[in-house]
C-alpha cells in the first residue's frame, strides 16, 4: 500500500508545488501577488525537488544524502546574496511542509504510514538546516561588502575623490549634500575582556549595532539616499544626507537639534556613550573641508552626548589650529599644572567673569586667597592674570593646553 501512496503523491508533486507558490506570493510584500518568471525558475523547482526528496526518504525510510542537499544550499547562497531576509526564506519551506502534508492526507484516504508526519519533519530539520547555514553565510558576505563598499564611498568623499561609479556598482545612492558628523564612541567593557580575538569580535559586534542604530536614527533625514558610515570601535565619520540650501554651518537652524535628537536615540538603544562634532557639506566638493571642521569640533564635545557646532566654539576652534605659538602657550598650562590649585583657580576665575569674590566662594577660600593664588600664576608663567593683555594670553592658553587635557 505505501508503495503505491508514494507513487500517487509523486505524481502530485507539480500541483503542490503551484500552491506553495501562489501561496507565497499571496502573503509576500515582494510580488504582491504576481508568480514571477523567476519564481517559475527557481522557487518551483526547489518546491519539486525538495518534494521528491521527501518522497525518497519516506519510501526508502533514510535520511537525505549529502549530494541530495546541494540544491538547497546553493539557492540558500543566491537568495542570500540578493538579501533576502531569512524569515522570507524560510516562510517558503514551512510553506512546502504543509502543502505536501496537505497533498498526503487527500491520497492517502486516511490511511498515513506511521512514519510519513516522522520522516516530513526529519525532511524539514535537514533542509532547512542546509539553507539557513548557507544563507547565513552569503547574506554576512554580501553585508560586510556593502558596509566596506560604504566606508570606501565616505573615504573617498573625504578625499575628495568622485565616488559616483563606484556607488552605482553597490547600488549606494548618493545625495547632493551631507550632515557630516565626527563621532567618538565610548568603550564598551567587553571590548578589554578576554583574549584578542574575543575583544575584536566585540569591537566588530559594536560597529555593527552602532551602524544599524544610526541607520535607523537617521532614516527620515536621509529620504532617497543612503547614510554612508566608515565607524571603527572607536569613533568614526556618518555622512547623513541633508538639504543643500541649509545653513548649518553656524548651527542656526534645526540641523544640530536634529543630530543630537537622532544620537539621542542610538545612545538609548546601545547603551553607548557617543559625542559628535558637526558639519554641513553644501555639496561634494565641500566633504573633505566639512569633514576637517568635523573632527576638529569633535574634541570640544565633553559631555555625554553633546554635538559641537561651529556657532558654539568660535574661540576654542579658532585657536586650535596650529601654529608656532601653540607649544609655548602649552607650556603656560604645564607650568599652572605642576600646582594644581593655581589651574584650577584660573579656571574659575575665568568661569566668574574675573569676580574674584565669586571665585572664592566657588573655590571655599578667602579673596586673599584668590590674590596670592593670582600672585602665583604671574610669578610662574610671566603672565599677569590682572591685566588685559595677561587674561588674552592665559584664555588662549587655556583654549589650546586644556581643551588638550580634557581629550587625554
Amino acid at each position: 500500500m505505501s508503495q503505491g501512496l508514494w507513487d500517487r503523491l509523486e505524481r502530485r508533486i507539480p500541483a503542490v508545488a503551484d500552491r506553495i507558490m501562489r501561496r507565497y506570493v499571496d502573503g509576500s510584500p515582494h510580488y504582491q501577488g504576481v508568480v514571477t518568471e523567476h519564481l517559475h525558475r527557481h522557487m518551483a523547482h526547489t518546491c519539486r525537488e525538495g518534494s521528491r526528496l521527501y518522497v525518497r526518504m519516506a519510501r526508502e525510510l533514510r535520511e537525505p544524502r549529502d549530494e541530495e542537499l546541494r540544491l538547497f544550499r546553493e539557492r540558500a547562497h543566491a537568495r542570500g546574496a540578493e538579501g533576502l531576509p531569512a524569515a522570507h526564506f524560510m516562510e517558503a519551506y514551512h510553506l512546502c511542509a504543509e502543502e505536501i502534508w496537505h497533498e498526503l492526507t487527500q491520497v492517502a484516504d486516511g490511511e498515513l504510514p506511521p512514519q510519513a508526519g516522522a520522516v516530513l519533519l526529519r525532511w524539514l530539520r535537514h533542509v532547512t538546516r542546509e539553507a539557513l547555514d548557507a544563507h547565513q553565510q552569503e547574506f554576512q558576505a554580501s553585508r560586510s561588502e556593502e558596509r566596506e563598499a560604504r566606508r570606501a564611498t565616505v573615504r573617498a568623499l573625504v578625499a575628495g575623490e568622485r565616488a559616483t561609479e563606484s556607488a552605482t556598482r553597490f547600488g549606494i545612492r548618493l545625495a547632493d549634500s551631507y550632515t557630516v558628523l565626527a563621532l567618538r564612541f565610548v568603550a564598551d567593557p567587553s571590548e578589554s575582556i578576554g583574549d584578542a580575538l574575543g575583544r575584536r569580535l566585540a569591537g566588530r559586534r559594536k560597529v555593527h549595532r552602532l551602524t544599524d542604530e544610526l541607520l535607523r536614527a537617521f532614516s527620515e533625514d536621509a529620504g532617497a539616499a543612503d547614510l554612508l558610515a566608515a565607524l571603527d570601535p572607536d569613533g568614526g565619520l556618518v555622512l547623513v544626507p541633508s538639504d543643500p540650501d541649509r545653513s548649518d554651518q553656524g548651527g542656526s537652524d534645526q540641523g544640530p537639534e536634529t543630530a543630537r535628537a537622532a544620537l539621542q536615540r542610538v545612545r538609548q538603544a546601545t547603551g553607548i556613550d557617543m559625542t559628535a562634532g558637526f558639519a554641513h557639506a553644501g555639496d561634494h566638493a565641500g566633504i573633505p573641508s566639512a569633514a576637517a571642521q568635523a573632527r576638529r569640533l569633535l574634541p570640544l564635545a565633553v559631555a555625554p552626548g553633546e554635538v559641537a557646532v561651529l556657532g558654539d566654539h568660535l574661540f576654542a576652534y579658532h585657536l586650535r589650529h596650529e601654529s608656532e605659538a601653540a607649544p609655548h602657550l602649552r607650556s603656560l598650562v604645564e607650568r599652572l599644572r605642576t600646582e594644581p590649585d593655581l589651574l584650577t583657580t584660573v579656571g574659575a576665575y575665568f568661569a566668574n567673569d574675573f569676580n574674584r569674590r565669586q571665585t572664592a566662594q566657588q573655590l571655599h577660600v578667602h579673596p586673599n586667597t584668590i590674590d596670592n593664588r593670582l600672585s602665583r600664576v604671574d610669578a610662574l608663567t610671566g603672565v599677569n592674570p590682572r591685566t588685559a593683555q595677561g587674561l588674552l594670553v592665559l584664555g588662549a592658553a587655556m583654549g589650546v593646553g586644556g581643551a588638550e587635557h580634557r581629550d587625554a
